[in-house]
């Protein structure tokens, strides 16, 4: 286990960190800037717009969107990857009018942008060829290819846009100095954002200018937001910083997405030792589709007040056995993961990670594929007809 520098306190209100080698539980000062053995993490301190600077925060349409539009007109836009984000932006972009191509290299993804009609080049060759640059590759790839293939071919008063705030906050990603830097960063998987595009639906999307070098970065990141769609009806896009974007997006996998995984495997221990079948438990857990609806439900009406939909005996059994998992000991854990997400310490971690070729990770995954309720989740499945 890789051991943890210790930090004094990293405010989501401020990209200035400042490196103090003081208990992590001191928790008073500001940061500057991190470099941790072997492999330095920094802390990008170039941001603009946080989150506490008097901008309207929350955006759902614009009041003079000719003059956002204006800054993008007769601009090419080069979405590198035809992915997850990239398949569904790219075609929202189009179909708004927007000049799109794509950058992607020889495989699956390419012929299926090509068999949509979009013109597709080599990743270089796109960037050369638009003005505003989407980065819409996996987030560990992006340094390389961005090094290779896309900051020498970036034009004078061009745009690259993140959907992730980690390469730019972590200063893996050195942009030049004569580009804007946009963040992007819709809070919905891909096909999601297109299908609610298609059904005339906004969704949310937080939004940051990292470097304004045109004195239209802020016009451009508005443009670009409507263009793909967040701010049709139901959407909404909310002023964010590439340092609260990694925050948030990975605090969430590191907590309660990642718990609810193990809290589930645990139930299905407990349950089984008392005699439930696999199959019932399952189903109970995930497996009927409940899940999902009491997360729409959450969406639509809210975290605590969807508890309406269930009985009283539900209700009371939520309201009064739930909280005894939710005490001051895991919010201190809770805590102390998003001070590693702050101060580099996971960001080297998993960059080590990826360059001992993913062995943790792989025996991680391998571990919990070999527990007995992967097993009797995939003969359930089978008989169910949802693998084959």
């Amino acid at each position: 286990m890789i051991a943890p520098y210790e930090f004094k306190t990293l405010l989501l209100g401020s990209n200035n960190l400042r490196c103090n080698n003081s208990p992590a539980s001191d928790l008073k000062s500001e940061v500057v800037h991190i470099h941790l053995t072997d492999y330095p993490i920094r802390i990008n301190t170039s941001e603009l717009y946080l989150s506490s600077m008097s901008f309207e925060r929350l955006i759902t349409k614009l009041d003079d969107k000719e003059r956002y539009w204006r800054s993008i007109e007769g601009k090419t836009i080069a979405v590198i990857g035809y992915g997850n984000q990239g398949r569904s932006q790219a075609l929202n972009m189009r179909d708004n009018g927007v000049n799109v191509i794509i950058g992607n290299p020889p495989d699956e993804y390419r012929k299926t942008a090509e068999k949509e009609g979009f013109r597709v080049y080599e990743i270089d060759e796109a960037v050369k060829n638009s003005e505003i640059v989407f980065m819409l590759i996996p987030d560990e790839v992006q340094p390389e290819v961005f090094s290779h293939k896309i900051a020498d071919n970036l034009k004078q008063g061009s745009a690259i846009v993140f959907a992730s705030g980690y390469n730019y906050f972590y200063d893996l990603i050195t942009v030049p100095s004569y580009v804007d830097v946009l963040l992007v960063a819709p809070r919905m998987i891909g096909f999601g954002i297109r299908d609610l595009f298609l059904k005339g639906k906004g969704f949310p999307v937080l939004i940051a200018v990292g470097k304004d070098y045109t004195g239209q970065a802020e016009e451009k990141l508005l443009a670009l937001t409507d263009a793909i769609g967040a701010l049709k009806p139901g959407g909404v896009a909310v002023r964010s910083s590439f340092k609260e974007e990694t925050l948030l997006d990975l605090l969430t996998e590191h907590t309660w997405a990642g718990a609810i995984l193990y809290m589930f495997r645990l139930y299905y221990e407990v349950a089984t030792e008392l005699g439930a079948s696999p199959e019932a438990i399952i189903l109970e857990l995930y497996g009927s589709g409940e899940l999902a609806e009491i997360a729409e439900s959450m969406k639509q009406q809210g975290l605590f007040k969807q508890l309406k939909n269930h009985s009283h005996t539900s209700q009371y059994g939520q309201l009064s056995r739930g909280r005894l998992f939710a005490n001051e000991k895991v919010k201190q854990l809770i805590k102390k993961m998003a001070l590693e997400i702050l101060d580099g310490t996971f960001a080297k971690e998993w960059t080590l990670e990826q360059k001992s070729g993913l062995i943790h990770y792989k025996n991680l995954y391998k571990m919990n594929l070999e527990h007995p309720m992967e097993r009797e989740e995939e003969k359930l499945y089978r008989l169910l007809g949802r693998i084959k």
